[in-house]
């Protein structure tokens, strides 16, 4: 995103691609807080917190791998630069993140719960090898972030240090390190037995281990655009065709076809991830090539850009099970669409509040 970079100005694109992810993450539990068991409900909600995720992983991979790209093509990558790199991320994630976990230990110990392993969570181990999380679900993808902040740009430095061709030495590296991460899975697949979606959503989905790849496809969407920008304004409409036709095919053809966990296990444990990036970072160049919107709608999706973090954290832990206790205890009887209403303005409300105290006063130091 060089000019998102170089001159600080929003790409509007961009702003909708996190929009559209955390849309899908707020509504992916439209079927659990208004007791709906309708299964394509469930199965549509689902998919929609899958792909939002999944969505919010390749623009990232994006956004930091141009960061570190530039850095690597302008002999800047050091140890000095990694640790910079490091205090930007933190101060964008960490204290959001912090105030929302302390809030999540008190309400738990406020409604008597025993939050196994608490202290986990403060360094990002909740998920790192095994699944351990016991509150706090959304973690899991801050998590896997956390860690490629963390891990990745000194990757990137050792083979800095010995790459020859600086151009293809950041490719070679992104390609082998997502390699590396596939064989972690092989492995697991071919050491574990996955018999249902729920040990498949725990022991691989949700662990840093297997999942760091989804991340990093981003970096090659990262290094195509910065060396082949106008070849790929040229065909980023067919690759958003393609994208759409690959979505149809990964999550609605499959599905008629009973192509699921047991019968292709390999599929599943190992490449679906793969694919589901991939699928992302195809529709990806529309987005960044859609750099200016003035109309009414690019101010709410710009305000709901700004607002995503935070929408992301508070939305199901804090706002979607309290306000099904809520519901359960004092809110009966109330439609079903006015439930959804007043739950999209709750998480709106609260993750301006956390925008408004925390995030934007340290970006604005930052």
């Amino acid at each position: 995103m060089n000019k998102e970079i170089q001159n600080k100005e929003r790409i509007f694109g961009l702003d909708a691609v996190r929009a559209i992810a955390i849309s899908m993450i707020v509504f992916s539990y439209a079927y659990f807080l208004i007791d709906n068991s309708n299964p394509f409900l469930a199965s549509l909600t689902g998919l929609l917190g899958f792909a939002g995720i999944e969505l919010f992983f390749v623009l990232s991979g994006f956004l930091i791998g141009t960061i570190i790209l530039k850095m690597y093509l302008t002999n800047s990558l050091n140890y000095i630069s990694i640790v910079a790199f490091l205090k930007r991320r933190w101060l964008r994630t960490l204290p959001n993140y912090y105030v929302v976990l302390i809030l999540n230990v008190i309400l738990g110990i406020s409604f008597g719960y025993i939050l196994k392993d608490a202290w986990q969570y403060f360094f990002f181990l909740q998920n790192l090898t095994d699944y351990q999380i016991s509150f706090f679900p959304e973690s899991w993808s801050l998590s896997i972030l956390q860690w490629t902040y963390l891990i990745i740009p000194f990757v990137f430095w050792f083979t800095y240090k010995i790459s020859k061709d600086k151009k293809l030495g950041f490719l070679w590296t992104s390609v082998g390190l997502i390699f590396f991460f596939h064989l972690m899975r092989f492995w697991f697949y071919k050491n574990h037995f996955i018999s249902d979606m729920n040990m498949w959503n725990e022991q691989v989905k949700s662990i840093v281990l297997y999942r760091i790849d989804s991340i990093l496809i981003g970096f090659v969407v990262a290094w195509i655009h910065y060396f082949y920008m106008d070849k790929l304004k040229n065909i980023k409409v067919y690759l958003f065709i393609l994208a759409l036709h690959l979505f149809f095919l990964q999550f609605v053809a499959l599905n008629v076809l009973s192509i699921d966990i047991i019968s292709n296990p390999k599929y599943f444990l190992v490449f679906y991830f793969t694919f589901s990036s991939i699928t992302f970072a195809l529709a990806l160049p529309v987005f960044i090539h859609w750099e200016y919107c003035n109309n009414w709608m690019a101010k709410l999706i710009n305000w709901i850009s700004k607002l995503s973090y935070g929408m992301f954290l508070v939305h199901f832990s804090l706002i979607t099970v309290l306000f099904k206790l809520l519901k359960e205890n004092f809110l009966q009887g109330i439609s079903s669409l006015l439930l959804l209403l007043i739950y999209l303005f709750l998480v709106t409300f609260f993750s301006y509040l956390l925008y408004r105290f925390v995030e934007k006063p340290i970006m604005n130091r930052r």
